[in-house]
């Protein structure tokens, strides 16, 4: 099985759930390169720590509910 989930095959996900798992459940990290996410920095290849900040304010240029023509405009 590859060292980083960012490598993780579709076939590791498969056989590997429960670990798949243990390693996203709480997650405190992201990568910077597919998004995944984990709850150490070491099975990422790009790790960055989410920041409270982060948490707890809505990131800027999120669309949440506004229909399609409210998002078009804004472009």
């Amino acid at each position: 099985m590859a060292k980083t989930l960012c490598d993780w095959s579709k076939r590791d996900l498969e056989k590997h759930p429960d670990k798949l798992l243990e390693l996203v459940r709480d997650p405190r990290y992201y990568c910077r390169k597919c998004a995944r996410v984990a709850n150490t920095s070491k099975v990422l290849c790009k790790p960055r720590s989410f920041s409270k900040a982060t948490l707890s304010s809505p990131a800027e240029g999120v669309i949440t509910t506004d229909s399609k023509a409210e998002r078009t405009r804004r472009r």
